[in-house]
């Protein structure tokens, strides 16, 4: 039977719509599995990993962070926070991921790390490097997740409207078999990064591991890097 060219479109929409579902629920199902189980992990999450019992303002921004960095006013995101580090550094490469009841947490050892890993959103840009944009809801960590087989790789979420450039220097890439290991010890280096994540997969979070300090016994969970 001969169909007509309204409903050759309808057929041609309805496949199109069937490949979209397909591969939706296949990107959905794909899950990469949990990091390996190590004694040399922490046990329990240090309190830089877990939500203060007040969430901060502006002011303890201001009085907290001015120490260790400057705050420049840009016409973009107003008032931002530019750490004073070396060229070479980079967000959420200096630290580990600790597995809490709210999934896996980011624990840095520089005092101002309660802040800029668990409030607000990093941008970078060229000549003037890394920047924090403050927010003020708390997460484990605002990062976006890859996996590709044997390697774990994770970035700074930008601000509402950023543009990634060319060159944006934001992934940080490690074995899978050490993610929940001190990052630095492991950290792949730059020049492979690259190549790792463009064949990496998104993922929309990492499993983890339970342990008795969560409070919810065994099992398995999802942890969430982004809310």
């Amino acid at each position: 039977m001969k169909m007509t060219g309204r409903a050759s479109l309808l057929v041609a929409l309805m496949a199109v719509s069937a490949g979209v579902s397909r591969s939706a629920a296949a990107q959905a199902a794909f899950e990469p599995p949990p990091p390996p189980p190590d004694e040399d992990v922490q046990e329990s999450p240090p309190p830089q990993a877990e939500p203060p019992p007040r969430a901060p303002d502006q002011l303890t921004f201001d009085q907290q962070l001015s120490p260790y960095g400057r705050w420049v006013d840009t016409p973009e995101y107003g008032r931002v926070w530019v750490p004073g580090v070396g060229p070479d550094w980079q967000p959420y490469a200096d630290g580990q991921w600790v597995n809490t009841r709210w999934g896996w947490s980011f624990a840095a050892p520089v005092p101002w790390g309660w802040a800029v890993y668990h409030y607000g959103r990093w941008g970078w840009r060229a000549g003037f490097g890394w920047f924090w944009v403050p927010g003020y809801v708390w997460g484990p960590a605002w990062v976006s997740w890859r996996w590709v087989n044997g390697y774990a790789c994770w970035a700074p979420l930008g601000p509402r409207g950023y543009v990634y450039a060319r060159g944006w220097p934001g992934w940080v890439v490690v074995p899978h078999a050490h993610f929940a290991h001190p990052i630095r010890r492991w950290i792949v280096p730059r020049a492979q990064v690259n190549v790792i994540v463009r064949s990496a997969r998104p993922v929309r979070a990492f499993p983890t591991w339970q342990r008795g300090f969560n409070g919810r016994g065994g099992g398995w969970h999802r942890g969430h890097g982004r809310r």
